[in-house]
This record gives C-alpha cells, sequence and structure tokens, in this order.
C-alpha cells in the first residue's frame, strides 16, 4: 500500500448538511427567528383560541336570549273562549319594532278551535318554516332550526308547541333572531383581536431583537479585545463580562499568558545558546585566522557567518 502524499489535501470524512449550510452562521440571526417564529405561533394559537371562545360564548348567549323571549312570548299570549289568540307581547326589545329587522315573533294555530294569527311588528311577511319531518320537535315540543330572513339576512329560529288551556288547544310559538348581525359581531371582534395581537407580536418581537442584541453585546466586546491583543494594543482581555463570558475571558487571558510564557522562555533559551556558542565561535574564528591558507580562510568565513 502507499502512503499518501503531502502535497494531497485531506478530504473530509463528513459533509456539512445542505440545512446547515443554507442556514445563516450569524448566532444573533438565529437567536431572532426562533423568537419570531416562536412569538407568531403563539400569536397565531392565542388569536384561534380567543376567538374560538367568543364564538361559543356568543352562541350560547345568543341562543338563551332567543329561548328567554319564547318563553316571555308563550307567558303573555292566551286564548279567548272561541279559540282566538289573544296578547300583546312586549319582549323589551325595540328590534321587534323596527321592520324587516331580522327580529321577529309570531304565533299560528296548531290545532282544531284556534284561529288567528299575532306577530311582530317587525315581521311584514311570513317567513316560511321547516315541516316537521325535516326537522322534528324534541320531548318538550321544542327545536331550533336556520332559516331565510326578509332581507336575505341568516335567522335562527327558536320554536315551540305550548298547549293553551285545558281543552288541550295549542299554539305555535316562534322568536327569530338575526344570525346575520351576530355573524358580523364576531367578525368585527375577530378583525379588533387581530389588530391587537398584530401591534402586540410586532412590539414583542422588536422587544426581543433588542434584548438579544444588548445581550449578545459582550461578545462583540470579546471579538474587540481578542483583536486588540492580536494587534499588540493589548496584552489581555480587559473589563467585566457576565458570569456567562467571564469564564471564556478568564481561560482566554490564561492562554494568552501561557504563550507569552513559552515565548519568553524560548527566548532566554536562544539567548543563552548564543551565549554558549559565543566562545567556541571565537575560538574557531581565531584558529582560521591563525591556521592560515584557504582553510583556514573557510573555517574563518563560516565561524564569521555563525
Amino acid at each position: 500500500m502507499s502512503r499518501r502524499r503531502n502535497s494531497e489535501p485531506l478530504k473530509p470524512t463528513a459533509r456539512t448538511p445542505l440545512s446547515l449550510r443554507l442556514w445563516p452562521r450569524s448566532l444573533t440571526f438565529r437567536v431572532i427567528a426562533f423568537s419570531t417564529v416562536w412569538a407568531i405561533v403563539t400569536l397565531v394559537v392565542i388569536f384561534t383560541l380567543i376567538t374560538t371562545l367568543y364564538r361559543q360564548a356568543s352562541e350560547r348567549g345568543f341562543d338563551s336570549l332567543l329561548s328567554a323571549h319564547l318563553f316571555n312570548l308563550i307567558g303573555s299570549i292566551g286564548i279567548s273562549d272561541s279559540g282566538a289568540l289573544t296578547g300583546a307581547p312586549d319582549l323589551g326589545d325595540l328590534r321587534f319594532s323596527e321592520p324587516n329587522s331580522g327580529w321577529y315573533w309570531s304565533v299560528e294555530p296548531a290545532s282544531e278551535g284556534v284561529h288567528g294569527d299575532l306577530h311582530s311588528s317587525s315581521m311584514t311577511t311570513t317567513i316560511p318554516s321547516p315541516s316537521v319531518a325535516e326537522v322534528p320537535f324534541n320531548a318538550s315540543f321544542q327545536r331550533s332550526y336556520a332559516a331565510e330572513g326578509i332581507d336575505g339576512e341568516q335567522l335562527e329560529v327558536f320554536e315551540s308547541e305550548f298547549v293553551l288551556d285545558a281543552k288541550n288547544r295549542a299554539a305555535r310559538f316562534r322568536v327569530m333572531g338575526n344570525q346575520s348581525e351576530l355573524e358580523q359581531e364576531i367578525a368585527t371582534f375577530q378583525r379588533r383581536l387581530l389588530t391587537y395581537l398584530s401591534l402586540f407580536g410586532v412590539g414583542m418581537i422588536a422587544i426581543n431583537a433588542i434584548a438579544i442584541l444588548l445581550g449578545l453585546q459582550p461578545l462583540r466586546r470579546v471579538r474587540n479585545a481578542l483583536a486588540m491583543v492580536r494587534e499588540g494594543t493589548a496584552q489581555r482581555l480587559d473589563g467585566r463580562f457576565p458570569a456567562e463570558i467571564e469564564p471564556l475571558a478568564n481561560e482566554t487571558n490564561a492562554l494568552i499568558e501561557n504563550n507569552r510564557r513559552i515565548v519568553e522562555r524560548s527566548r532566554t533559551q536562544v539567548g543563552n545558546l548564543a551565549h554558549s556558542l559565543k566562545t567556541p565561535l571565537a575560538v574557531l574564528l581565531n584558529e582560521g585566522r591563525a591556521l592560515g591558507g584557504a582553510k583556514g580562510q573557510l573555517i574563518a568565513e563560516q565561524a564569521a557567518s555563525m
């Protein structure tokens, strides 16, 4: 097996992964990039969580409001001996008085012997309801479904059948709320939350970047101090450093001091060697001159050159 020639460069045994070669070597960039990505992921999770909780709470509140209006409507309606529906419900919400507001109530006969229709002043036309086969009542004779409003708005409808007297005469009660208004409120909240979180995120990223730059400042001081040592304008790393950097500075100063001692010791040894060779060289020089001739001249010249 032939030996490798000294002139041949050594080939690396392993190649640097492509991801590491493409990734910037700047520690500042890496830390800021990681903190920025983490901040963005955190804010996205917070935004999703808050908007989901807000939507759930808003929908529960919306359903609770419709349910309360439905019970108030049932309690405000009666029936006469002739079977006519009677009553003037006041649900305490002006939207039931505004035409085509998307907030309506209606009472319709649900059994024989009952006649007459009642509805809110906001309801200017009939809003159809699905059949019982499509959306059945539950055990409490209640159901809820979505419907299209008079102006095309999305409605949430709560409906119930209720027996009004001992003759088992019943009526069907409906309370309708504007689901589109709820969606608009949720969308407005989401836009505001997104704006606030974006401003907060930009500020947080800026503060993190400033903190990281200030935190890495001692490393720049170490680099500048090493440059001064290399240029000969300083003998050691001077100044106070943070607890994380101070061991590095101390080890560097110890290395510089050790190298200085090695150089001084080498200089001393070279001086001693020169001093020890001075007398023998002088003797050779004198002997060469005394010997004369070509050989004597050669000895004298070599001794003089040394």
